[in-house]
């Protein structure tokens, strides 16, 4: 296998295994790891460091030091998307085998729609009427754990993506090709 598919596939699994780690150990230590606010998320140390360390060993092991920025993003991409992916699929395990852990998100977001209520629907900040509120409300209560899964992998994408450009941009290194 060419080292830009077994070193993303590498790091993915690996960084798959540690996020169901994390996941598990924040639920059943109190806190709900996916009601934790963006800038404390652990998928963002979680996914800077494995998309570092997946690039940087392809940088120095199978590139002789060199690095085309697709190269990072190639890799990067490959780490986020495998580790979203089979993180996504473990949180449609896990909400089905632990149904607490669902129940408890959908009542822990929806406690956070009611503490800003008053700022989505009569402060103007977020244009929502009190009908299309409800229904927000409505189609949470209604959800299921695949549609919690395809959340997870769809944030950690994004999440990910972003990464990824400030990882492969600092660790791009061309080769001189015009030099005296």
């Amino acid at each position: 296998m060419k080292p830009i598919v077994s070193t993303p596939l590498k790091y993915g699994l690996i960084g798959s295994v540690m996020a169901m780690i994390v996941i598990v150990f924040l639920y059943y230590t109190g806190k709900h790891p996916l009601l934790i606010p963006i800038f404390f998320d652990v998928r963002v140390i979680l996914f800077a460091l494995f998309i570092f360390f997946g690039i940087k060993e392809y940088k120095t092991q199978f590139n002789e030091g060199f690095l085309q920025f697709w190269q990072g993003m190639v890799i990067g991409i490959g780490i986020y998307v495998i580790i979203g992916l089979v993180t996504g699929i473990f949180v449609i395990a896990f909400s089905s085998i632990e149904p607490q852990f669902f129940a408890d998100y959908i009542e822990g977001t929806i406690r956070g729609l009611e503490l800003d209520k008053d700022q989505i629907v009569n402060q103007g900040k977020i244009t929502l009427t009190e009908e299309q509120y409800n229904a927000q409300v409505q189609m949470l209560r209604e959800s299921t754990p695949t549609v919690l899964g395809i959340d997870y992998f769809i944030k950690s994408t994004l999440l990910g993506f972003f990464i990824t450009i400030i990882i492969a941009v600092f660790l791009r290194k061309s080769e001189k090709r015009f030099s005296k």
